[in-house]
């Protein structure tokens, strides 16, 4: 197979995504950490890159004290999303998105598609997830942000 059929590398694409906006990122092999911040939110977002994958993964900061009534959450945003999917993790709620990589003309743009598409989720979702973290009874929906799926 020739060079140019070849998909482009997701971590090298990631690294000049992130250099080129000017983000403060550490990276550990095929692993990314950096903070993200939106809508007055800041949280941690770690993207983990297999050949032509990136997965995203946008971490909320509320530990989980009650994983019952956080999963019940989780079900319930899944079901409004488009794209990628909550679930817990090591005590955190976690939205998870991915790019594929197919071509390098657009491969940088699917990146930040997938990055951007985390953010709007976890952002617009952001005190009904600290809510249901902590397990509170109800989730309030947002009028603002919660007419349907991000």
């Amino acid at each position: 197979m020739k060079q140019f059929d070849l998909p482009p590398q997701g971590a090298e694409e990631l690294s000049a995504l992130l250099e080129h906006s000017g983000v403060d990122f550490r990276r550990e092999g095929d692993r990314f950490r950096f903070f993200f911040s939106s809508r007055g939110c800041k949280w941690q977002t770690v993207c983990d890159c297999r050949d032509s994958l990136v997965l995203v993964y946008g971490v909320h900061p509320v530990q989980v004290t009650c994983p019952e009534r956080a999963l019940e959450l989780c079900s319930e945003l899944n079901s409004r999303v488009i794209r990628g999917s909550f679930f817990l993790l090591e005590g955190r709620i976690v939205f998870r998105t991915s790019a594929q990589l197919t071509e390098r003309f657009d491969a940088r743009e699917r990146i930040a598609s997938a990055l951007e598409y985390n953010a709007a989720a976890l952002s617009s979702h952001w005190e009904r997830l600290a809510a249901g973290a902590r397990g509170a009874g109800t989730f309030p929906l947002n009028p603002s942000t919660d007419q349907g799926a991000v």
